[in-house]
C-alpha cells in the first residue's frame, strides 16, 4: 500500500509501506476519508516531535477489508467510523465509560488513516448510518470533541454560548452547541471562518479584537478552542457571566495565565475537555454521528478542500495556510 509520512518540519512524503495484517480483536479498515487535524499540523509546523517512521491522521471513516480472529458483528464490506483511542478496557475509568483518561490510553494516528489501509482494534467501530457518507463520517471525531466539550460544561437548551476560535473545534462546536438548542455567539480571526460559523449556527460573529462590550451579554458558557500560546483562558473569564462556565478544547502549546481572582470573584466553572467518552446512555461520538446525519448539508460546508492519497503534502500545506480558505481538509482515498 501507499502512505503519508511526515518526515521533517513542512515535509510529507507518500511511499510505499507494508500492508498491514489485523490481530485478533482488530479489523483491517480500507480507508475511505481521513481529516487533518490542528494535532496533525503541530507534527507537521514543528512544536511537536515528529516521527518520520509512522503515519499521521485520525480523523477517519472506511469499509472493513478483513477480520482478525475473534471479532463478532462485523462482515467485510460494513462501512464505519472509528473512535480512535486504545485503552485497556479493564480499570476504573474505562468500566465507568471515561477510557479516555485511561492510564494505557494512547490515541491512534500513530500509525494513522492518511493510508490506504490502516488496522483498528473492533471495539473502537461504530457503524454509519445511512445519511452519512465516508466524508461525513471522517467528521465524527472533531465533532465528538465538541459533543464533549459541551458534555462536560453541562450545556443546557436555550442558554447562550460563546465559541471563542473558529478553526475546526470552533465551527464544531458551534455546529453542535446550536443543534442542542443554544444561542451560538462565535469569535472568528478570518472572513472565511467568520462566514462558515454563521453557516454552522452562528446567530452572529464578532472579529477577533472586537470583543470590548461581550462582557454584558450573559453568556453563560465559554468554549474555547484557540490553544497555542493565546490569552484566550483570560479573556473568557472575563466575559462569561458570574456563575458561569468555561470550557476549554484548545489544545495549548504554553502555559496559559488567567486570572484567579476572576475565577474566584465570578464562581466560575472551568473545566479542561479531551477527546470523547461515553459517559452516560450515549457516547460522544453516537451523538456525534447523530448530528451529522440529521445536519449533513451543514456538516458537509466545512470541508473545504479534498485531497487524493498522493497528494498529501499539498492536502497540509492547504491546512496550515489559512490565506487558502481552508476549513477541514480531507485526504481521500
Amino acid at each position: 500500500m501507499i502512505a503519508a509520512f511526515c518526515t521533517g518540519k513542512e515535509t510529507i512524503e507518500v511511499r510505499q509501506a507494508d500492508d498491514p495484517t489485523p490481530a485478533p480483536g482488530e479489523v483491517l479498515l480500507r480507508v475511505r476519508a481521513c481529516g487533518i487535524c490542528g494535532t496533525d499540523l503541530h507534527f507537521y509546523n514543528g512544536p511537536f516531535p515528529t516521527q518520520p517512521s509512522v503515519s499521521p491522521g485520525h480523523e477517519f471513516s472506511g469499509e472493513i477489508a478483513a477480520l482478525g480472529d475473534g471479532v463478532t458483528g462485523w462482515s467485510v464490506g460494513d462501512r464505519a467510523a472509528v473512535e480512535p483511542i486504545r485503552a485497556c478496557r479493564a480499570c476504573a475509568y474505562c468500566l465507568s465509560g471515561r477510557y479516555h483518561l485511561c492510564p494505557r490510553r494512547a490515541l491512534m494516528g500513530v500509525p494513522g488513516a492518511l493510508a490506504e489501509y490502516v488496522c483498528v482494534p473492533a471495539y473502537t467501530l461504530y457503524r454509519l448510518p445511512e445519511a452519512v457518507d465516508y466524508e461525513l463520517g471522517a467528521l465524527a471525531e472533531p465533532l465528538a470533541v465538541a459533543v464533549h466539550g459541551l458534555h462536560i460544561a453541562n450545556l443546557i437548551a436555550g442558554e447562550k454560548v460563546l465559541v471563542i476560535g473558529a478553526g475546526t473545534i470552533g465551527l464544531m462546536s458551534t455546529l453542535a452547541a446550536n443543534h442542542a438548542g443554544a444561542d451560538v455567539v462565535a469569535v472568528y480571526r478570518h472572513d472565511h471562518q467568520g462566514e462558515a460559523a454563521l453557516a454552522a449556527g452562528a446567530s452572529r460573529v464578532v472579529r477577533d479584537g472586537e470583543t470590548a462590550g461581550l462582557e454584558n451579554e450573559g453568556f453563560d458558557l465559554i468554549v474555547e478552542t484557540v490553544g497555542g500560546a493565546a490569552p484566550t483562558i483570560a479573556q473568557a473569564l472575563g466575559i462569561v457571566r458570574p456563575g458561569g462556565r468555561v470550557s476549554v478544547l484548545g489544545v495549548f502549546t504554553q502555559p496559559a495565565q488567567l486570572n484567579a481572582l476572576a475565577l474566584m470573584l465570578k464562581e466560575v466553572t472551568l473545566v479542561g475537555g479531551i477527546t470523547y467518552c461515553h459517559q452516560g446512555l450515549r457516547s460522544d461520538f453516537e451523538t456525534a454521528l447523530g448530528i451529522l446525519a440529521a445536519r449533513a448539508a451543514t456538516a458537509r460546508s466545512l470541508v473545504s478542500h479534498r485531497f487524493p492519497l498522493a497528494e498529501t503534502g499539498a492536502a497540509f500545506a492547504a491546512a496550515a495556510d489559512k490565506s487558502s480558505k481552508s476549513l477541514k481538509v480531507q485526504v481521500h482515498a
